[in-house]
């Protein structure tokens, strides 16, 4: 399931901790989005996470809310 953006379940434990699932994300606050991030990056992995990310500064030209997840081959 993805809502926001985000994979959800996580079915196994991570390296970070815990999974989240669908009962801890029912108790997770939700905020506006109001600012963009340029983040580069190696590739997704086959599990739709970001591979050797790095953040390159913030985007005032980009309105948050029209952001969405880039296909491959875009730029």
């Amino acid at each position: 399931m993805i809502l926001n953006g985000f994979n959800l379940p996580e079915t196994r434990r991570s390296r970070f901790g815990e999974e989240l699932n669908v009962e801890k994300m029912k108790k997770a606050v939700w905020l506006r989005p109001e600012a963009v991030a340029q983040i580069e990056f190696l590739e997704w992995t086959e599990g739709d996470r970001l591979r050797h990310s790095k953040f390159v500064g913030l985007r005032e030209d980009k309105n948050p809310r029209s952001v969405v997840k880039e296909d491959a081959g875009e730029g």
